[in-house]
């Protein structure tokens, strides 16, 4: 019986992703997407476990592509691309009513300061949010499964997770828990009724 229900925030409650913000900075400065891509997701972990700080980061990128760190926008890109997905938000805030809802997700402090200045966590009411940059570990490393169901008293037969991600899902379901891939509002009510989720 599913006891807890673990909602991921990029790709899934917010209509953002790494991929949107690429696509953005690479038009806007003339980059090469899949160079910029490569070198962005090769220093994202230690962004996301808050290893080295967000200017340390971008001041790293922006000296490979000899480009002025402050106009990769971090954080003003993702203000201006994200948008919350009012559906996913909504069934969030009805399954609090009878679940146990979490947040987990990959994020920077900055971005994460972002989401709270931008409203989010009011407008998604839930029990808890664990952000990688404050755990110092991220998904999908088995790690941070194990490290929320401890803090949550929850076995991992009692949580199911969904991401935008496949390999996050897959790192769930490495360590016992559900796991859902989000390619859609209709497709996600679908998958939690067939785990028996009721609303």
């Amino acid at each position: 019986m599913i006891k807890l229900i673990i909602f991921d925030i990029g790709g899934v409650i917010e209509d953002f992703a790494e991929e949107q913000y690429i696509d953005y900075i690479c038009k806007k400065l003339n980059i090469d997407p899949k160079e910029f891509t490569d070198e962005l997701f090769r220093i994202l972990p230690s962004l996301e476990e808050g290893r080295i700080t967000t200017t340390d980061m971008l001041k790293r990128v922006a000296l490979l592509f000899d480009v002025n760190y402050r106009k990769l926008e971090w954080v003003g890109a993702m203000t201006k691309l994200v948008k919350i997905n009012k559906n996913v938000a909504a069934l969030v805030n009805t399954l609090g009513k009878s679940y146990r809802v979490i947040l987990l997700t990959n994020v920077s402090k900055s971005r994460y300061m972002e989401n709270v200045n931008i409203g989010l966590f009011k407008k998604v009411k839930t029990a808890r949010v664990y952000a990688s940059c404050y755990l110092g570990m991220s998904k999908p490393g088995q790690q941070i499964y194990r490290y929320v169901l401890k803090e949550e008293m929850a076995k991992a037969s009692e949580a199911v997770f969904i991401d935008n991600m496949l390999v996050n899902v897959q790192g769930a379901r490495k360590v016992g828990i559900k796991g859902i891939q989000f390619v859609g509002y209709a497709k996600l009510v679908r998958d939690l009724k067939r785990l028996g989720i009721r609303w």
